[in-house]
């Protein structure tokens, strides 16, 4: 297992070196399982790394070098038809790869979060973000613990609303209607106790007006709103382990700062532990404390 390096929080550097890595990837490899030809290449092989409680860690490398595919098999979120063929992972010293699927639920559920790319498909359109939110807390069924850490523009998905006639707008208002009422039918109430969590959670990820988020449906916000959204429904679950792949893609460099300026607060907060995966190494270079090079042919260097 490789060595941690300071990473300029509290432990001593002598503490650091001294303790064992949250996340240890060995040997990794990565194939297809399907059919099979013997012009078939690994997918991915040999990757070797590590991540110590409390880092940032950055994998970065070109586009199609298994930064993803590495994220995906930690979290136990591979494709049908791609399996781990090869090494170890292992969390918090045990071998996670021989998991059943019961378990890797409860290890998503409870310890891992994994925000991909493709995370905004996860919210439901028809149901308002307070709904789907209260929803996340009663499956976790955790402890609200950041409770009470911290109280008290226009999205670009409705850009093109603003525009409309006043009939289309009225449109818009009936539909709400039908889905609030669908959702108070579908739904309890939160308790005092969820909502204040909420609005705390929705702080945390950058909303100055929590109320407006937690009232509004999916299709009523911005991609980047979104995304937020999705982030704060997975750090309500209190996981130990953050992987965020390829959290500031395509936006400019002004949103980009913000997120990594975002992912180093949320750290502190939530007492994270983090692999960043993306392309743009100088940009994650400003918060990680390491950052790891894959290769094209699928091997990280340090």
């Amino acid at each position: 297992m490789d060595k941690r390096p300071a990473t300029g929080r509290k432990n001593t550097i002598e503490q650091a070196y001294m303790q064992k890595p949250l996340l240890h990837v060995e040997h990794l490899g990565i194939c297809r399982t399907g059919v099979r030809t013997s012009e078939d290449k690994p997918l991915l092989r040999n990757v070797n790394f590590s991540v110590y409680a409390g880092e940032i860690v950055a994998l970065t490398g070109p586009s199609g070098c298994g930064k993803s595919l590495t994220a995906h098999a930690i979290a136990g979120m591979l494709d049908p038809g791609v399996g781990v063929t090869q090494g170890c992972i292992y969390y918090n010293g045990e071998d996670i790869i021989p998991f059943h699927e019961q378990r890797w639920q409860r290890l998503r559920r409870e310890d891992i979060a994994l925000l991909i790319q493709q995370s905004l498909s996860g919210l439901n359109p028809i149901r308002t973000v307070r709904a789907q939110l209260t929803d996340t807390l009663r499956l976790h069924g955790r402890r609200l613990v950041h409770a009470q850490r911290e109280r008290g523009q226009a999205d670009a998905a409705l850009s093109h609303i603003v525009s409309l006639q006043p009939r289309s707008q009225g449109v818009m208002s009936r539909m709400r209607q039908v889905l609030n009422r669908a959702t108070e039918l579908a739904v309890g109430r939160t308790t005092p106790e969820q909502e204040a969590y909420l609005h705390s959670l929705l702080r945390k990820v950058g909303f100055a007006d929590p109320e407006h988020i937690l009232s509004s449906y999916p299709f009523e916000l911005s991609g980047g709103m979104c995304q937020r959204v999705l982030l704060a429904a997975m750090l309500s679950s209190g996981p130990r382990l953050f992987i965020a792949d390829e959290p500031t893609t395509a936006l400019d460099i002004i949103n980009r700062d913000k997120v990594l300026a975002l992912l180093l607060q949320l750290r502190t907060d939530f007492d994270l532990t983090i692999l960043l995966i993306s392309h743009d190494r100088q940009g994650i270079s400003r918060i990680a404390d390491r950052v790891l090079e894959m290769t094209p042919e699928g091997r990280v260097q340090p």
